[in-house]
């Protein structure tokens, strides 16, 4: 598959990048700054631009099969680069679309006292990815939204966990990026995420 990846010079994104090389992908890589990348690899092409142009997002969709957002930021970022990517996709002809998301944004799985908590300390963010993520589900397009827990930069464990619906979050939860990244590029593939939301955290036992 020919899969191009927004926030790829992110922590979460470089891995997606890596992982997707790794399983035979051919990568197509939308970035502010290219010189970031430095990852070298005949199969990964770089194209310099703006993830909330939709004219940049046009131009990385050219021959893509799906694309993969690990996009994270301030002000409108997140609602920006979604409306350009509703706006870019279809006339690509693309319409598989993973967006990596946060476990912040699932409101209802915390209990009161964090709720405010986390509220108070990044509503802002917490706002732009929920405007965002409800114009992906009110497109067209082929949409799955990953919400992680906390992110680690350690190894994988490989025991990637997906919540039920009655399950809760806490701060304490925690999964490695590199479980994330390998989960988010083998979404891409997986018709059983289609149009569905998923909560993933590492399931590995404590000791």
């Amino acid at each position: 598959m020919n899969l191009v990846v927004l926030g790829a010079t992110g922590g979460t994104g470089r891995l997606v990048v890596e992982e997707a090389l790794a399983a035979g992908h051919t990568v197509t890589a939308l970035v502010r700054s290219p010189e970031k990348l430095t990852l070298r690899n005949p199969n990964l092409h770089v194209i310099a631009g703006q993830a909330t142009d939709p004219s940049a997002i046009s131009r990385a969709l050219e021959g893509a099969d799906a694309l993969i957002s690990t996009l994270g930021g301030s002000g409108s970022l997140i609602t920006d680069s979604t409306q350009a990517i509703i706006d870019a996709a279809p006339k690509a002809g693309v319409s598989r679309v993973i967006v990596l998301s946060s476990f912040l944004v699932e409101r209802h799985r915390f209990n009161p006292v964090t709720r405010l908590f986390t509220g108070l300390a990044m509503g802002s963010m917490i706002k732009d990815k929920i405007a965002g993520e409800k114009a992906l589900r009110d497109s067209d397009l082929d949409w799955t939204i990953v919400y992680a827990s906390g992110l680690t930069d350690g190894p994988a464990s490989g025991a990637v966990v997906v919540l039920d619906e009655g399950s809760k979050w806490s701060l304490s939860h925690r999964i490695a990026r590199a479980d994330v990244a390998t989960w988010l590029v083998q979404a891409a593939t997986s018709p059983q995420t289609s149009r569905r939301s998923l909560s993933i955290t590492d399931g590995t036992p404590s000791k």
